[in-house]
């Protein structure tokens, strides 16, 4: 029998609005009839060479212990804006100059779990996905995977920060130019600040942007505070030790800036607490 996503579930993993809750609750629905049991949905087949390709475009691979499928890119600014207009929300201000196929930047948290919202009520009302799936910001374990590292043992992003020093271009510090979008004074790359999603070589999984460009909302909290939310990957104005793979950044769910972007991942409703 299936697990099904409960409210200890998104409390667990950082969601602390009780309002907030029930609205994910709502927007994800119950599997449970009361004749019977469901089957669960098949999640698309993918690969790092065959992604998933959804309605709009976005490319998804899977990530090791995971059921989920990870987004290929972070969210671009062509993908934001069609949100956008199709909602009647402003589209944020990227502060610097930009384009279509670059990160969007300056979105909340909050912001990022209502795209995840529309574009998992967009899929189900076409039966492109089923009930039991949905759109959501990746968890700080899934992130880790996606970017290369083994199982950690510690109970927090903030307890898990800098406890694994490597990078995702290797052991060594600084970066070699051409592998990603960092702090201008390390010289390895030609931008001032975001670059295209896909300008830098993707890692194995062929998942681009794990390092550098924006840093990136997760699910989960930072802390058993519960006050801020976890950000993974690093941004086009960081160096130094910010850029390990196993480097967590922490912000208000209702902070942005021009450095703080997000990427998604389609999941099945039981993927919080269960993994392959």
């Amino acid at each position: 029998m299936l697990g099904y996503l409960t409210d200890a579930d998104l409390k667990d993993i950082g969601v602390s609005r009780i309002g907030d809750r029930r609205r994910l609750l709502a927007a994800f629905a119950k599997l449970a009839q009361e004749d019977g049991f469901r089957v669960a949905t098949p999640m698309p087949k993918a690969s790092a060479t065959n992604p998933h390709i959804n309605s709009i475009g976005m490319p998804f691979v899977p990530i090791p212990r995971f059921q989920t499928i990870v987004g290929v890119y972070p969210i671009k600014v062509a993908e934001y804006k069609s949100y956008c207009q199709e909602k009647g929300t402003p589209f944020p201000d990227q502060a610097n100059p930009t384009a279509e196929n670059h990160p969007v930047v300056n979105v909340t948290w909050h912001e990022c779990i209502d795209y995840c919202l529309w574009l998992t009520a967009k899929e189900r009302d076409a039966e492109l996905i089923g009930d039991d799936q949905f759109y959501r910001l990746l968890t700080d374990l899934e992130w880790s995977s996606a970017v290369g590292l083994p199982n950690e043992s510690e109970d927090t992003p903030a307890e898990r920060s800098k406890q694994k020093p490597v990078y995702p271009w290797g052991p060594a510090y600084p970066p070699r130019k051409g592998v990603g979008n960092y702090h201008p004074s390390l010289r390895c790359d030609d931008y001032d600040f975001t670059s295209p999603v896909d300008a830098f070589p993707p890692n194995e999984r062929g998942i681009y942007d794990l390092s550098g460009n924006v840093w990136e909302w997760c699910m989960d909290n930072f802390n058993t505070s519960r006050t801020y939310h976890t950000l993974r990957g690093g941004a086009w104005d960081f160096y130094g030790s910010g850029l390990m793979s196993s480097a967590r950044n922490a912000n208000d769910p209702f902070g942005k800036g021009t450095s703080v972007g997000f990427r998604i991942a389609l999941a099945m409703q039981d993927t919080f607490s269960k993994k392959k």
